[in-house]
């Protein structure tokens, strides 16, 4: 298993705590990642099994994307 770390920010800096991060993967396999939560800090680490190019879903909206395994940070 891999696992990728999301940081999460409101766009006026706040970080939000229990937000559903899933990451959807690009692969041949495809599909989403089973869902994580961010901490107090805004921070999520999802479990996934897929390396490559992912998008990240926050609240079932697409934010961003990046190479999975890793770490990014998005805004909401």
């Amino acid at each position: 298993m891999h696992y990728s770390k999301i940081h999460v920010s409101y766009r006026d800096g706040s970080k939000p705590k229990g937000v559903k991060v899933t990451l959807g993967l690009t692969s041949a396999l495809g599909g989403l990642t089973k869902p994580a939560f961010t901490d107090v800090y805004g921070t999520a680490i999802v479990e996934h099994s897929s390396t490559g190019h992912v998008d990240v879903f926050v609240s079932g909206n697409k934010v961003g994307s990046f190479h999975a395994p890793g770490e990014t940070a998005v805004f909401v």
